[in-house]
């Protein structure tokens, strides 16, 4: 047993130690008192007694260096306290030898070095006492056996506390390591939720927004006015669409609610703003379930406007698909789209495009998956399926 552990069971036993040797102390005195003993005695016996007690408070001073000296003069300030006792003797060694004994029970040493010093306790005590009767020296050996038994079943379940307390530390010390690792969790997922709301309505926003600009700025060199106000006033309902993403992502941050909306309705806005900023024939075959969850809703619409975003700026397509179904236990989604297709490998390697990732991330958020079937050049294939729940 570690030296820490020894004096926080000391510490626990040291209160009621202390009474117990006090009482003691009173009763020897009283006892030394009426059997007319000479006061130098009295005075000597109750000085030992002090003293045992005195280094029964400072026993864990001795735990930090050698437990073995605590032991030696303890029993040999009992042995004089005895020696020069009348009546009291058999007070202290009936009461206070249990005392030591009890001590050695969680002492860090071996059980034979326990055994044969309690044996030597009980070895001195007979020799004190050998002058009895058979009689009266088997009743208070029984007696003195008794007390110990009493003091050990009192160590003992001092000992079973402890060490309930000690399980009870460690269980919270881990909840606690635990608790913090949740936060951490929390505080990381909470950072990717930010990166992806930012990147599915501002960035993607701002991007198609740049888009139409860069498409006024060729019709306005072409003069070709009239397609120029068009497409303004489809940045202006774009942008008015981003913003109001925009503070429904906010809203959702701050208040954690959200509207209860129509999943095909919104699919097929996204699909009616795609055939708007782009032109690009896009055949859409959408069979929805009437109601899903709010988590399903937002991360699928989320995961299509990135796959319709990344054909717009990388697919260089001229014909898109969109099939969405469902059965008893799935939402199945399809994009596919006639492009140049792209390396895979390069998903995430390079900095500020992180779309991909987002969408890997959202599925595995709806415990989804996610299939990427790339045919170089001839286009595209995105298969997924969310469980519905």
């Amino acid at each position: 047993m570690q030296k820490k552990y020894l004096s926080e069971i000391a510490l626990e036993l040291r209160k009621p130690v202390i009474v117990w040797i006090l009482m003691v102390h009173i009763g020897t005195t009283l006892l030394e008192t009426t059997s007319h003993n000479s006061v130098l005695h009295i005075v000597i016996a109750s000085l030992g007694i002090l003293c045992f007690m005195f280094l029964n408070w400072k026993v864990t001073w001795f735990i930090q260096r050698e437990l073995w000296v605590y032991y030696v003069l303890q029993s040999a300030i009992l042995l004089m306290s005895v020696y020069f006792m009348n009546q009291g003797y058999y007070l202290v060694m009936i009461v206070l030898y249990p005392i030591i004994i009890g001590q050695l029970l969680y002492a860090p040493y071996k059980k034979i070095t326990i055994i044969i010093s309690i044996a030597a306790i009980y070895i001195v005590c007979i020799a004190y006492m050998n002058y009895l009767s058979f009689v009266n020296l088997l009743f208070y050996i029984s007696l003195f056996t008794l007390m110990n038994v009493l003091v050990g079943g009192i160590i003992n379940l001092t000992l079973r506390q402890f060490y309930a307390k000690l399980r009870t530390q460690h269980f919270l010390k881990e909840l606690e390591i635990a608790h913090h690792q949740v936060e951490e969790l929390t505080v990381a997922n909470e950072r990717q939720r930010m990166a992806r709301d930012l990147h599915d309505t501002l960035a993607q926003g701002l991007a198609g927004l740049i888009m139409q600009l860069e498409a006024i700025d060729a019709h306005l060199s072409s003069n070709n006015t009239k397609r120029a106000h068009e497409i303004v006033h489809l940045s202006m309902s774009g942008a008015r669409h981003t913003l109001a993403e925009a503070r429904s992502a906010i809203d959702d941050l701050r208040l954690h609610t959200a509207l209860q909306v129509n999943f095909a309705e919104s699919v097929e806005k996204e699909v009616d703003h795609f055939l708007s900023l782009t032109g690009i024939p896009i055949q859409s075959n959408i069979v929805t379930p009437i109601e899903v969850s709010q988590l399903i809703y937002e991360h699928s619409i989320h995961i299509i406007r990135e796959c319709l975003t990344n054909i717009i700026k990388h697919a260089q397509a001229h014909h898109v698909e969109l099939n969405i179904s469902y059965d008893d236990h799935h939402l199945v989604m399809d994009i596919k789209d006639d492009g140049i297709g792209f390396d895979m490998r390069q998903i995430g390697s390079f900095s500020g495009h992180y779309g991909l990732i987002g969408m890997q991330e959202r599925i595995r958020i709806v415990q989804g998956t996610l299939e990427i079937t790339n045919r170089i050049p001839h286009g595209t294939s995105v298969h997924i399926e969310i469980p519905l729940r």
